[in-house]
């Protein structure tokens, strides 16, 4: 095969891929302008395609200064606890203090939103909560956590 046949098999196969991707387009262009009309913010939609995740931000090695801040710049939400705690490095045992009140106070909370919510990598959570587990202070109950004894929020 010639190379004048691969360039014309090669344009085939590009008219034909168009052909095929016609319909999504129109179809993307409708939605387009149905998203305009409802006023869905389009640069938020299209941030993260449907069903991808987004890659966990790394955190620039800064020291903390105390603030009435959340750690990341920002006052707390107004539907977030005041007491919430920034991604810094905590005193020994601290993180496990942490961790038990905030159970205590939200039952069933999984590792990932308690990751959140303390504004740490989840994953550096499960060592904390094989620890407690191994204290008899926490439980893992499917993938929420509980305090050992089922004791509720006070």
């Amino acid at each position: 095969m010639s190379v004048l046949d691969q360039f014309r098999d090669a344009e085939q196969r590009v008219a034909q891929r168009l052909k095929e991707l016609e319909p999504a387009v129109a179809e993307y262009r409708e939605l387009k302008e149905v998203a305009q009309r409802l006023g869905i913010d389009q640069a938020e939609t299209t941030a993260t395609p449907a069903g991808a995740t987004r890659a966990p931000r790394r955190r620039r090695a800064t020291r903390s200064r105390p603030t009435s801040t959340t750690g990341n710049g920002t006052a707390p939400s107004p539907g977030k606890a005041a007491n919430r705690r920034s991604g810094s490095s905590a005193r020994p045992g601290q993180r496990g203090e942490q961790l038990i009140e905030l159970v205590r106070s939200r039952p069933g909370i999984t590792i990932r939103d308690a990751g959140k919510e303390l504004g740490v990598d989840p994953t550096g959570l499960y060592r904390v909560v094989h620890r407690l587990e191994q204290r008899g202070e926490l439980r893992k109950n499917g993938r929420g956590l509980e305090l050992a004894g089922g004791s509720a929020a006070t």
